[in-house]
């Protein structure tokens, strides 16, 4: 047996099996050292739409694309897009494997757990926990401005003389967190369904703009301007300009890792997750990748496009040449992001809510309960939800501070996707994934994902902290590596000052994870149902005999 199949005592660990008639899904979550408290209210549909609303690629890049834009015109919008998605359906391949052998609404630092060593397990989970419940909470507040962006966009493009002042933004982006925060937390039962409509929304806005856009433009860019011409700003080489285009472009596929934060209330997570990280990625890129083409070639000035102040509406003037379509399209947009609001907000607040469970944040207790009638971390959910607020009166201040957050929480999720693979890399894949896992990536499509994820986030790790435009100035400085900083130092000092001596992680058991990931299996019939039960009272047997660590 290796060390990653040994078991461990943790003061967060929850009760161990009582008996042997529990559900497949009950096992596999006892077996990794929870007990399940959330419903499995979430059907395949509506977990896709979720994930599907959390990425969101083609609203996503219509607010990002103006950088890549002005890194080297048409072609760099275009190839950046696709070279940003060859990468992120490797790296997500490789995260969805994860999923499959190690369902968990912890996610990636639940992963870095189950796969690490049992000396640095901790330490190392700890880190991850840290930097995805940061990420996704930068990553909501990225969604959210965007909204109280688009409003403060259609004012003024009804009313020239105003500009919005970003404090009146900043109100905006309150009211709109709040607003999905209410929705996420008084009607969790509706989520599901919620989540479908808003997904339905996308989908077929996403087809209405893409028609739209090119049928009523009159003129088309020549399709060199599109695919060859390039024109860069920013004072970079072009490869150098490139490279850094495609970065931007990447946050179009941000929060692939989406539907592994609903592993507890979907059944057989194990094989649905992993379905519908892919599928919701694949559903992304056949939207992306057209609309690009579509609004790209429906403008006549790239130019006036690269410097409005929102300039997907001004994308949308261009073409309709019609101030009461462009704004129903924004009013769309709009609609649509709000959508990705409340996905962001209820997995930020499950995520904060597993890290808490296993006390990994101050106050743990406080933000580990679930409310007993809404069946949901409201705790967890709100406490998220107010410190995105705090964070955004940064806006206020500073546009450009705000911005090098948004652009750690893209670093920072896809640190927590390339550590999880590289020590499953490093320790062996065929000693730290179990054999019974439905998503299998082989051994020579396996080991290529994970090899590939590592080396291109290590790769961006570094790019990400330069300068976007040269000579750098204090307007277009990029603070990245200063949050980077602070972020770390927050970690280090949260973990040496009590939480290297009380986070210790749950219970793991990997032969009942094994014996329950067979009952999900197709050769569920096959297996001895007495075996099963064997597998369970021997660990029930043992863990009668433990006494966990207070």
């Amino acid at each position: 047996m290796s060390d990653s199949q040994n078991s461990l005592k943790s003061p967060s660990a929850q009760p161990v099996v009582q008996d042997a008639v529990l559900s497949a899904d009950e096992l596999e979550l006892r077996a990794q050292g929870h007990k399940g408290e959330l419903p499995r209210q979430f059907s395949t549909l509506s977990t896709l739409a979720i994930a599907f609303t959390l990425t969101s690629a083609w609203i996503g890049y219509s607010a990002t694309f103006p950088y890549p834009l002005l890194a080297g015109g048409g072609p760099y919008v275009f190839w950046g897009l696709i070279v940003a998605t060859v990468a992120c359906c490797i790296i997500t391949a490789g995260l969805a494997e994860l999923s499959s052998a190690y369902p968990s609404t912890g996610g990636q630092y639940h992963f870095a757990f189950m796969v690490s060593s049992p000396r640095t397990r901790a330490s190392v989970a700890f880190g991850m926990g840290w930097l995805s419940v940061i990420a996704y909470c930068l990553f909501t507040a990225s969604a959210t401005i965007v909204n109280a962006q688009i409003v403060a966009a259609i004012a003024g493009f009804w009313h020239e003389d105003f500009v919005a002042t970003q404090w009146q933004v900043y109100l905006m982006y309150v009211l709109f967190q709040a607003l999905a925060t209410a929705v996420v937390t008084l009607f969790p039962r509706q989520l599901p369904k919620t989540e479908i409509v808003f997904f339905f929304i996308s989908v077929s806005g996403c087809i209405v703009f893409f028609i739209t856009v090119l049928s009523a433009s009159d003129t088309k860019q020549p399709a060199k301007v599109v695919f060859t011409e390039v024109v860069n700003v920013t004072g970079w080489s072009d490869g150098v300009s490139f490279i850094l285009g495609v970065g931007t472009c990447m946050y179009a596929y941000i929060a692939t890792d989406g539907a592994s934060h609903l592993a507890e209330e979907l059944p057989n997570p194990g094989k649905g997750i992993p379905r519908t990280m892919m599928l919701s990625l694949g559903i992304s890129a056949v939207s992306v990748i057209p609309w690009t083409l579509a609004f790209m070639f429906s403008t006549n000035d790239l130019e006036a496009v690269g410097n409005s102040t929102f300039p997907i509406l001004e994308v949308y003037q261009q073409a309709l040449n019609n101030r009461a379509g462009a704004t129903f399209l924004a009013v769309w947009l709009l609609v649509v992001y709000f959508g990705s609001i409340i996905s962001a907000t209820a997995a930020t607040g499950r995520l904060t809510w597993a890290f808490a469970r296993d006390n990994g944040l101050p106050f743990s207790p406080t933000l580990a309960k679930i409310h007993p009638t809404l069946q949901m971390p409201v705790n967890a959910t709100c406490a998220a939800s107010v410190f995105v607020a705090v964070y955004g009166a940064i806006y206020v201040g500073s546009t450009t501070a705000f911005n090098s957050f948004i652009s750690m929480s893209i670093l920072s999720l896809n640190v927590t996707y390339a550590i999880p693979q590289g020590i499953v890399l490093f320790r062996g894949r065929d000693k730290i994934l179990p054999s019974t896992r439905h998503f299998n990536l082989g051994k020579i499509l396996g080991p290529f994902c994970n090899i590939f994820c590592v080396l291109w986030v290590s790769l961006y790790t570094v790019l990400f902290c330069l300068p976007t435009f040269l000579p750098a100035e204090v307007e277009s400085m990029n603070y990245v590596s200063v949050v980077v900083a602070g972020v770390v130092l927050i970690i280090v000092i949260m973990w040496f000052s009590g939480k290297n001596k009380t986070f210790l992680g749950p219970i793991i058991n990997m032969e009942l994870l094994e014996a329950a990931q067979v009952q999900h299996g197709e050769d569920a019939e096959n297996q001895s149902k007495a075996e099963v039960s064997k597998k369970i009272s021997e660990h029930q047997r043992r863990a009668s005999q433990e006494k966990p660590v207070m």
